[in-house]
């Protein structure tokens, strides 16, 4: 009976195989990184570009986190928390939903 795993199953089969995919995953996880600190001040300015948010010079009631003091004015807050109470009340009636389903079927 052959106990060593193929050459096509995917597992590493030697520790500088394992070496190897710990150096790839640290570089991909630092590009990704990267990536996602530009994307934010890419998305940063556009947001204040488009004025979802106000910029920092409009002294904002609430400032984004890196966002270089641009954030949020009051108008603005009224309707993050709307659309958070929507959100929830959503996620609420579908979950009483699916509960009320899964009892009727049981």
């Amino acid at each position: 009976m052959n106990t060593t795993p193929s050459r096509g199953s995917g597992v590493a089969n030697s520790p500088d195989e394992e070496v190897i995919l710990v150096v790839v995953g640290a570089l991909a996880l630092s590009a990704l990184v990267g990536s996602v600190g530009l994307v934010w001040v890419v998305g940063v300015g556009w947001l204040v570009e488009h004025h979802v948010l106000v910029p920092a010079d409009a002294h904002p009631l609430l400032a984004v986190p890196g966002a270089a003091g641009a954030g949020l004015d009051l108008p603005r807050v009224a309707i993050l928390l709307a659309l958070l109470l929507a959100v929830g009340a959503i996620t609420v009636s579908s979950a009483r939903r699916a509960l009320a389903r899964s009892r009727q079927e049981a």
